[in-house]
């Protein structure tokens, strides 16, 4: 059987888990409103697209948070290496629905899942090489997500989630993505460097390549200045002597054989400690 399939087949397992969150109570201090909660989630990586109503007002069947929808939001969440599935906490789906509210996203604005639930090989293998990936990490429990919402800066939802103080936050300006989390409220600066946005990126990229291209321009220029001014006045007298009829050594030759470097290979010679032919190499 297959990794993907067994990862299916583990979305049956969480369904009892699941479906003891239909009768869980609003989150407490949200600032939405009584009326059925809906999200568009997507994974862009895969092209995975899930639209559901997750939560309905109401107690007893039919009210709460939905089973059915809830594992289709834990399929999306899925650890993509393994084809794993656990059960995505309610609390973390109400805190990116009111984040994009708060920001004026519209309902139907897909929020795109980068990162969701991480099994701990995939997440200990992400953090060999990546700083930023914690060892207890609470992507590892179903209760994190990195994401980001087309035509709404990163600094904006992380600004938001700062003011709502329900779980941690961090930017990541640099991928263009915000991490949330049902953990403690908290916050932390990525460990890579300075986040920089992509645009300001290329923007700094193209100055420096003008700024190679004129001084390269410039430089060469001045060049052609030089050997123009050198070589056009007639009458000037050669700045070396002229060289011997029918020798066409370049003026590097003249170098070598000068009255200084003759000295110091007469010297080496004398005390033996280096060949005279090798005088001349360097």
């Amino acid at each position: 059987m297959t990794g993907r399939a067994l990862g299916m087949l583990a979305v049956l397992a969480v369904a009892t888990q699941l479906g003891a969150c239909a009768t869980t109570p609003p989150l407490e201090g949200a600032k939405m409103d009584g009326g059925p909660r809906s999200v568009v989630l997507h994974h862009p990586a895969s092209g995975e697209t899930t639209s559901v109503t997750y939560w309905r007002p109401g107690e007893g069947p039919g009210g709460g948070y939905d089973p059915a929808a809830m594992r289709e939001i834990a399929v999306l969440f899925r650890d993509r290496r393994s084809d794993e599935v656990i059960p995505v906490d309610p609390a973390l789906i109400d805190m990116l629905v009111e984040l994009r509210q708060r920001v004026g996203a519209p309902p139907e604005s897909p929020i795109r899942i980068t990162s969701g639930y991480r099994s701990s090989a995939t997440n200990a293998s992400l953090a060999r090489t990546n700083p930023n990936v914690a060892e207890n990490s609470y992507h590892m429990r179903g209760q994190a997500a990195d994401f980001s919402i087309a035509g709404i800066p990163p600094s904006r939802l992380a600004e938001e989630a700062a003011a709502m103080q329900r779980g941690g936050y961090a930017m990541y300006a640099h991928t263009g993505h915000v991490h949330v989390d049902t953990g403690p409220f908290r916050t932390w600066t990525p460990k890579i460097g300075e986040p920089r946005a992509p645009q300001i990126l290329e923007a700094q990229a193209r100055a420096r390549a003008r700024a190679q291209a004129l001084a390269q321009k410039s430089g060469s220029g001045k060049g052609a200045i030089q050997v123009a001014d050198a070589t056009s006045k007639p009458g000037k007298p050669p700045a070396k002597p002229a060289k011997a009829p029918g020798r066409s050594a370049p003026e590097k030759s003249a170098a070598v054989t000068s009255p200084e470097l003759s000295r110091v290979r007469l010297a080496l010679a004398q005390v033996k400690e280096m060949p005279v032919q090798k005088a001349a190499k360097r």
